[in-house]
């Protein structure tokens, strides 16, 4: 009689489980350390092209009535939190309802007036960037120190709308 018993392998050794599992936890933990970084940067990007929009807007604004938005608060920025944020705009019909940034940070507007080669300035707060020179298409029109667009290390991204015809 033969004794000989044949063991057929069937399923994983209990090294090979721990090793897939390892493997996937480190996937896990890299895609999850990445993951807040990206979305950061993505609703930054989001806000950036929706303030490029806006300063369209009041470009056309001025084509047609020959002036800027007016400062509600005279001498200090004037952002989406407060009431009727660019209302000239959404009442010229040249953005659908007052705009307000998806995220963190307020879209800010403050007009330096004709006399200023800055002209009307839009700023917002981004998540994921700092430094001096802003990203490109920011205006940084002062010297560290003197305003919310100087060349001071902050994460505001400003845009310039100077005065004059765009035809």
């Amino acid at each position: 009689m033969k004794n000989n018993i044949y063991f057929f392998k069937k399923g994983f050794t209990l090294v090979e489980l721990l090793v897939v599992i390892s493997v996937i936890g480190l996937l896990t933990s890299v895609v999850l350390v990445s993951f807040p970084t990206s979305t950061k940067k993505t609703r930054d990007a989001i806000k950036m092209r929706e303030l490029k929009q806006i300063q369209t807007a009041l470009r056309l604004y001025y084509d047609i009535y020959h002036q800027m938005p007016v400062n509600r608060t005279p001498g200090f920025g004037y952002c989406d939190d407060q009431p009727n944020f660019l209302q000239e705009i959404v009442d010229a019909k040249l953005w659908p309802d007052n705009p307000k940034s998806p995220s963190e940070g307020h879209y800010c507007y403050y007009d330096y007036d004709v006399d200023n080669s800055t002209g009307a300035l839009l700023v917002v707060t981004l998540e994921s960037y700092s430094g001096t020179d802003g990203i490109l298409g920011s205006c940084r029109p002062w010297a560290a120190g003197e305003s919310w667009c100087d060349k001071s290390d902050n994460n505001y991204h400003c845009l310039c709308t100077p005065y004059s015809p765009y035809w």
